[in-house]
């Protein structure tokens, strides 16, 4: 998984430099698009708060804006996140009555992929913030370890996330930049490990830094 999100982050890069090079510098420029390649901490929330309520930050996020007219950009968002900790001795009940007492382990990861939309107060500044919709789906694994038994639940919903952010361009000239944002995500997933753990509505905070391409 990690080895695809890679080759396309490689692909996006090389497709954006190309363009850029062939749209010469201005000073103050409104770009025609970015793309952005972000670290993300998570912080969960309610229900997936008590299953790990560690904050994470093993995550990353891979995105592109196209900007429509104006400040109003459209685009996708393709994330990698994963939330784990460690517990003392719980007891565990089996589905068949059975019960082992052990410390477990429980982690979580989420491939999301999201269609975007963003709106930019000042597209064409050295600082540009933003407000931003994300709207997709999420394909999701559910662990719970105990001894040398791995169980686990996998599971495909919907999510909605609102952002808030800003880009930062690294010179008037410069085609690269940061990015700095603050989002909020709600998912229908939900955790159900028999007597043991039951949730549902799974929501989080994820903080972003990261790298932008900026395409004139």
């Amino acid at each position: 998984m990690k080895k695809i999100f890679i080759a396309l982050l490689a692909l996006v890069l090389m497709t954006g430099i190309a363009q850029a090079q062939d749209k010469p510098a201005s000073l103050g420029f409104t770009p025609s698009s970015y793309y952005t390649f972000s670290w993300n901490t998570t912080f969960t929330m309610g229900d997936f708060n008590k299953w790990v309520g560690n904050a994470s930050p093993a995550g990353f996020d891979l995105g592109g804006r196209y900007f429509i007219k104006g400040g109003l950009a459209a685009g996708f968002n393709i994330m990698w996140q994963r939330v784990s900790q460690s517990y003392g001795y719980q007891t565990y009940y089996g589905t068949d009555g059975s019960a082992i007492t052990a410390t477990n382990y429980r982690f979580t990861w989420m491939v999301p992929f999201q269609a975007v939309i963003a709106y930019h107060l000042m597209p064409g500044s050295m600082v540009s913030p933003y407000v931003g919709l994300g709207i997709g789906g999420d394909y999701m694994e559910h662990h719970l370890m105990v001894q040398e038994y791995d169980l686990y639940k996998t599971r495909w919903d919907f999510s909605l996330t609102p952002e808030i952010g800003a880009l930062i361009k690294f010179g008037n000239y410069s085609s690269w930049g940061g990015l700095v944002a603050f989002n909020y995500k709600w998912t229908t997933n939900k955790i159900e490990f028999a007597k043991n753990f039951a949730s549902k509505d799974l929501q989080m905070l994820n903080l972003k830094v990261g790298l932008v391409l900026i395409v004139r």
